[in-house]
């Protein structure tokens, strides 16, 4: 006896096998330029679908995600734009790369993740000579060359860090700013006209130091709001240190010798420099629970007062393990 259903269900199975999507044949680069009306492509290596289209009639790179298969013996090829087609070379994320370099008129520009910035294209800005991609304990770092100097940008927020004012990228130092702090630093950077501000990651408490674009010299301050600037140390030096956490004072520099400022938020309108910048080196000591400073003057080391800058002992030791113990008084206030 026949089976009528049987034989409908090997029909509608066979019907089903003709016209699902049969096993695919190569489509070659010269099809899906032709589709795509690209004159270029380049498949990016690791990434399955994503390739690197040159367009016929702009010249331009863009990104794409291709899927191309064979669909009732059709070939079937879907594009979807990714980055659209507006620079002169582009690159690809890779190694957890925030972002990536672009070219545009022989000028250099920062392009973020498309797929986590969707306005990325817009943000993009070719306005450098040269763009290198530094990475330190996790953080990238964008430097970037104009006008023969390189300075540091912010990749994100499309902020200057750092002024294109040194002659190699390595000797650039890498700033870092939250988002937080953005307002702030772009506000504070303009008041003092500075061309580096760099921020006390340890304190985070809106204590920056600023270097002077004119005279080059170091400052230090705080700033809790945009309106609110407070002058820690007088831009004076050609180095400073931030002040540890409860110092009472911090190294301060001028021609390669060191001396030290008093804490603002310990002696107020008393803050000054205590110790004159006439010293080769120092070294910090807590003798039985008072600071105590050693100091190095013409190459034999000695002790200081750090609150008065009174030298409380000859200069005569060659290394700090010879020096004697510190009798001396350290007064930790100003007397009234």
């Amino acid at each position: 006896m026949k089976h009528p259903l049987k034989n409908v269900a090997l029909l509608l199975l066979s019907l089903m096998c003709s016209v699902v999507i049969i096993a695919q044949q190569d489509i070659t680069d010269k099809q899906i330029l032709k589709h795509i009306k690209g004159k270029e492509i380049e498949w990016i290596s690791g990434e399955s679908n994503l390739a690197k289209v040159k367009m016929k009639s702009t010249k331009k790179w863009g990104i794409y995600n291709i899927d191309v298969y064979r669909y009732y013996g059709e070939n079937v090829i879907n594009a979807d734009e990714v980055v659209a087609p507006k620079f002169d070379s582009i690159g690809w994320f890779k190694n957890m790369e925030p972002f990536v370099i672009v070219k545009n008129n022989k000028k250099y520009g920062i392009l973020l993740n498309p797929y986590e910035i969707p306005d990325a294209v817009e943000r993009v800005n070719c306005i450098y000579d040269a763009i290198k991609v530094k990475e330190v304990d996790g953080r990238y770092y964008a430097l970037v060359k104009q006008n023969e100097k390189w300075g540091l940008v912010d990749w994100f927020e499309d902020v200057v860090l750092v002024d294109p004012t040194f002659d190699n990228p390595e000797d650039v130092p890498l700033v870092w700013i939250e988002g937080w702090a953005k307002d702030m630093f772009v506000a504070s950077k303009k008041k003092l006209k500075a061309d580096i501000l760099i921020f006390d990651e340890g304190n985070g408490d809106g204590v920056f130091k600023a270097r002077k674009k004119a005279t080059k010299k170091w400052g230090m301050y705080q700033s809790l709001g945009e309106n609110d600037l407070k002058t820690l140390i007088p831009p004076k030096y050609d180095s400073i240190r931030f002040f540890g956490y409860n110092s009472k004072y911090t190294a301060v520099y001028n021609k390669d010798k060191v001396g030290m400022y008093l804490s603002y938020w310990s002696y107020n309108d008393n803050t000054k420099l205590s110790v004159p910048c006439i010293y080769e080196d120092y070294k910090k000591y807590d003798a039985n629970g008072v600071p105590k400073l050693a100091v190095k003057k013409d190459g034999k080391w000695g002790w200081v007062n750090w609150l008065t800058g009174n030298e409380e002992s000859e200069f005569k030791y060659e290394t700090v393990d010879d020096l004697p113990y510190p009798y001396y008084k350290q007064d930790i206030w100003f007397e009234d």
